[in-house]
Parts: C-alpha cells; sequence; structure tokens
C-alpha cells in the first residue's frame, strides 16, 4: 500500500467515525429544524415541524439547548449527505489503487532485471533498504555503557531503549541508534533513534527522556528540544518524545499503541 492509499483509508475511518457519531445524535434529536429570523430588533429562533409551515412555532432566545440541538440536527443531516458522497468516492480510489499501483512495476520484475534498471517510483520496502543502506556515524560517546543487545544486532545504553529499539524492530521499522545529526549551525547531535517512515518517505527522530527525576537532565534535553525547534525538528511533526521516572516506568503496550498510529500500522 503506497502513501496515498494510507491517507486515504485513514481519511475513511475517520469520515465513518464522523458519520456514526452524527447518526448517533439524531437517533435522539428532537422534531423539527431550526428557521432563524434576523431583523433590526434582533434575531429571532422558530421550531419547524410541518413541511406546509413557513413559519414555525417561536423559541425564546432563553432556550438555548433547544436551539443549540436544533442547530446540530441540521448540521448533521447535511453532514451525513456529504460524508456519505465523499465516503464513497473514497472507496472507489482505495479500490482502483489497489489493483493498479506504479511502483509494482519495478517489483514484479526478474531480479536480473531488477538490478539493470532505476526505479522511477521505489515501493516502500525498497525504499526503506535504500535509506538503511546510507552510511552513517554513529556516536563514540561512553561506548562502554551501551551493554543492552537488540534484536536488530547494536548495543544501547538501557533497558528501556532495549525495550523501545526491539519494539522498532518487530514492527519492521527502519531505525539506526544514536546517528549523528547534523543541525544547520554545523553542531552535532546523536537522537536516541533516527526513524524512517517509508509511506511518507520522512525521517523521524525519537528522544527518550529517561531520567525524569533529575532537574539538571531535564534541563538540558529542555534546551536540546528548543535547538531542535530551531532547525525544523517538531513534536507531532517529526519528533517523538517518551518519558520516565523512578514512580512512572515507561509503559511498552502504550508505546505499541503509539507507534501504530504514527506509523500507519494495523
Amino acid at each position: 500500500m503506497n502513501s496515498l492509499s494510507f491517507e486515504l483509508v485513514a481519511r475513511k475511518q475517520r469520515l465513518e467515525m464522523a458519520i456514526r457519531s452524527a447518526e448517533l445524535f439524531l437517533q435522539n434529536a428532537p422534531e423539527g429544524r431550526l428557521r432563524i429570523s434576523n431583523r433590526s430588533s434582533g434575531t429571532r429562533f422558530f421550531c419547524v415541524t410541518q413541511s406546509y409551515d413557513t413559519r414555525g412555532l417561536y423559541i425564546p432566545s432563553g432556550n438555548k439547548e433547544l436551539i443549540s440541538q436544533l442547530a446540530q440536527k441540521d448540521y448533521a443531516l447535511k453532514f451525513i449527505k456529504e460524508a456519505r458522497k465523499e465516503l464513497s468516492i473514497i472507496e472507489n480510489c482505495i479500490r482502483d489503487l489497489g489493483s493498479h499501483n506504479s511502483e509494482s512495476v519495478f517489483t514484479a520484475l526478474r531480479k536480473e532485471r531488477e538490478t539493470l534498471v532505476s526505479p522511477y517510483m521505489a515501493d516502500n520496502e525498497n525504499c526503506s533498504k535504500k535509506w538503511l543502506s546510507l552510511p552513517f556515524q554513529t556516536s563514540n560517546y561512553e561506548v562502554q555503557e551501551k551493554v543492552f543487545h537488540t534484536r536488530q544486532g547494536e548495543m544501547v545504553r538501557s533497558k528501556s531503549e532495549l525495550i523501545l529499539a526491539d519494539i522498532y524492530f518487530e514492527f519492521g521499522i527502519p531505525y539506526r541508534y544514536e546517528c549523528e545529526l547534523i543541525l544547520k549551525n554545523g553542531s552535532a547531535y546523536y537522537p536516541d533513534f533516527t526513524l524512517f517512515h517509508a509511506p511518507r518517505r520522512l525521517t523521524i527522530y525519537h528522544e527518550h527522556l529517561g531520567r525524569m527525576d533529575d532537574e539538571d537532565y531535564i534541563n538540558r534535553n529542555l534546551k536540546k528540544l528548543r535547538t531542535y525547534e530551531q532547525n525544523g525538528i517538531i513534536l507531532g511533526k517529526n519528533l517523538i518524545l517518551t518519558f520516565e521516572s523512578k514512580k512512572y516506568p515507561l509503559n511498552p503496550d502504550l508505546f505499541r499503541e503509539q507507534i501504530k498510529e504514527i506509523f500507519w500500522l494495523k
């Protein structure tokens, strides 16, 4: 599935949820529709319950709940109509994209021919392989502290980093540990994890803040996060943060669910 398909599926799911919410509201919505009359004396509200009635029953301005519910009802009916149209278009697009995938032309080649060809559009798997094959510089800072062996084969500094690395490996997410990152001013940083979001062709950074009991540690990392922001590395865009303290350790199950959402995994 390519990035457009992922985005369409996500949009489809949001539409389905929104339609269900609107339909649930309509089940208990008041009878009638809202008519609003604007005059020099002010705005007046009416509840119209009959198709032949052009005026409706006056609603006192103090009855804000009924006015709001009737307005919401009118909106819900219009929203459901348009959302179902969009949902039908998206479902057709997803079906068509499933049978017409330009990247599949390259992946269908025999291995002997594949090595002779440069793809115009590579699929997620080939993009991930290319990203992983690029050379990179890792941190040499106190390498003796790297004592935990991950499933991917590198050494990390803490049990929590081991858990995080192995979850990325479990989900098949391409990552590098303490990969050098050169910022605009030429300074080098080494984020805990550098990740590749294949469907979006996006590099994402992950910092695990594991000593939230330590005030000096917190201040140092806040300074680093501010530097990241100044270099376009922003939480919610291309930066993941996890936290823990002695009282509140890392929750692997919660992290798995977060990663599924971020990386569009089922």
